[in-house]
């Protein structure tokens, strides 16, 4: 499953090494974007270059490249210098490549492979990535490089595991050490006899990355005791832990180094000579230069005698040119590297652990400053949060209210039509000879004029009442103490009514007077007109259209 740093294409992929913090380092990053992953991936996974995964097909294996981040920075490379490396299990040759580009051209690259197609995969890859040709000779594969800035690679056939530490290059040790492949402890303990002193190893151990730093040269009585241990893991540890410091990086899982078939394997080291004097240290290159240039093989000596003290001169600077170049030829890259004493060692050591202890401060306080900013930024966002959300409150407050207050609006409306239509039921039940009321409901009327048919009616009822009371002399006490006791009845019912049916009149103002503009819903019949022309009789009741709107 691919890590958090995959990308569409390389500067993607690099943007999230360094986002995710694998990579801290300008250099690491200068070079992982100089070296293009599609260059170096199995051949038909080239649509996976970029993602955060590892990738395999057949022998040709790559990791995913969070892990090798990891492992470059915690190499703690020195851009340009001529620092030696050592890529045990190179591969596809992608790691030894971005060294490479940091390290710069006085630095010395060395890669162990086993398998034959690894080794023309990684080739054909360097080839594509910088333009480089390829030199055989046996079983090393030297990578010339077009651009002059970037050094010579040279790949060796062999075995990992078998690297003979008394002949050539391994004799000095070399400076850097990468690992490619998982091995156990006592394999490690082998491997790290590699380092030189100061030197830095990085590798897969068992299930654990995990780098470590040469502090001392093995005194004999150490490599004696180690040689009578032979291979118990207690005892080459126990070695490891006085000249070693060791530093858990993460958790990974790497397919083991292969153990066969056991091949010793011997690197070859430089013969020097003044065109390669740029790989060396530079306490070599400051005394080579200064013996070359003391020498002069045409100057004549003088005839033999005793020089005065003023007169007396270094004798070897008179040997010719040639004899001094075949004299360095003998010399390895630490010739004139002066012995560092336990003190010395250390006191080196210290500075670089309190530069690297500041360099951790300053980091230290630019995150906390970052997490100062995000914490405002946090309660910042937590009090717009709470205004949105105390707003948001009064909104849904004023929708419940307003819909409780319409609600009750409602109800109040229903239960004032209710009260007009018992106003309207008692007023026909009292006045059965005269004009009933007839409500349908239909068509949207206005209540003004609902409240003056009814304010007419009323005065209407009240005049049939005293005519009738005038014509009818004839009726007995009883019945009219009867009629009295009725209408009595009658009229507190009607009185009520019509006090409620004001209220609700009295409320509906403006949107009632509105609905007379658009539409006359109220539609009284014409009774005169009626009754004239014959189409009803003068005793029908009139009728009366309203609308349930307005009710």
């Amino acid at each position: 499953m691919a890590w958090r740093s995959s990308g569409t294409n390389n500067t993607e992929m690099v943007d999230k090494l360094k986002r995710f913090g694998v990579i801290t380092s300008e250099h690491v990053e200068r070079a992982f974007r100089r070296v293009d992953r599609k260059f170096f991936v199995p051949i038909g996974n080239e649509t996976l270059a970029h993602s955060d995964q590892p990738l395999k097909e057949g022998n040709v294996h790559i990791s995913a490249p969070h892990i090798y981040g990891s492992a470059i920075e915690a190499l703690d490379l020195i851009p340009n210098s001529c620092t030696s490396f050592l890529n045990i299990g190179s591969g596809t040759g992608y790691v030894s490549a971005i060294v490479a580009d940091i390290l710069g051209p006085n630095s010395l690259h060395y890669g162990v492979e086993l398998h034959d197609d690894v080794i023309g995969h990684c080739k054909a890859s360097l080839a594509k990535w910088g333009g480089a040709s390829v030199n055989e000779n046996g079983n090393i594969s030297t990578i010339n490089f077009v651009d002059d800035g970037t050094p010579d690679i040279h790949i060796v056939k062999g075995n990992g595991l078998n690297i003979l530490k008394s002949e050539g290059e391994s004799v000095v040790g070399y400076d850097r050490i990468y690992v490619g492949a998982a091995i156990d402890s006592s394999e490690l303990t082998n491997i790290t006899k590699l380092l030189s002193p100061g030197g830095i190893l990085v590798g897969p151990v068992e299930d654990e990355l995990v780098k470590v730093i040469r502090t001392g040269v093995v005194t004999q009585g150490l490599e004696e005791e180690e040689e009578d241990a032979g291979s118990d893991d207690a005892a080459s540890l126990s070695g490891l832990d006085q000249e070693f410091t060791s530093q858990l990086l993460s958790g990974v899982r790497f397919a083991p180094l292969s153990m066969f078939p056991v091949i010793y394997t011997i690197i070859p080291s430089n013969v020097w000579n003044p065109s390669i004097r740029r790989f060396y240290p530079s306490e070599h290159r400051c005394a080579s230069m200064a013996l070359l240039m003391c020498s002069n093989s045409e100057i004549v000596q003088p005839p033999p005698r005793v020089p005065t003290p003023d007169e007396r001169f270094n004798a070897a600077a008179m040997l010719p040119k040639s004899i001094w170049i075949e004299i360095l030829s003998y010399t390895h890259r630490r010739w004139f590297a002066p012995e560092q004493s336990e003190t010395d060692f250390l006191k080196r050591r210290l500075m670089e652990e309190k530069a690297k202890t500041a360099k951790a401060e300053r980091a230290r306080r630019e995150a906390e400053a970052r997490c100062l900013a995000a914490e405002r930024e946090r309660a910042a966002y937590r009090l717009l949060a709470r205004r949105w959300q105390s707003r948001l409150n009064a909104l849904l407050s004023q929708q419940q209210e307003q819909g409780s207050e319409q609600i009750e609006s409602e109800q109040y409306q229903h239960r004032a039509a209710e009260d007009l239509f018992s106003l309207l039921d008692a007023g026909v039940g009292q006045n059965n000879n005269a004009n009933a009321v007839l409500v349908q409901v239909g068509d949207r009327s206005t209540l003004a004029e609902l409240r003056s048919l009814i304010q007419g009616d009323i005065n209407s009822e009240e005049e049939g009442d005293s005519a009738s009371e005038d014509g009818s002399g004839a009726i007995d006490m009883e019945e009219d103490h009867f009629d009295e006791e009725e209408g009595d009845a009658d009229e507190e019912e009607i009185a009520r009514g019509e006090e409620n049916l004001l209220e609700f009149l009295a409320d509906e103002n403006e949107s009632v007077m509105s609905g007379r503009d658009r539409n006359n819903s109220v539609v009284m019949e014409d009774v005169e007109g009626l009754v004239a022309t014959g189409q009803r009789s003068a005793d029908q009741p009139r009728t009366v259209s309203i609308s349930s709107y307005d009710l």
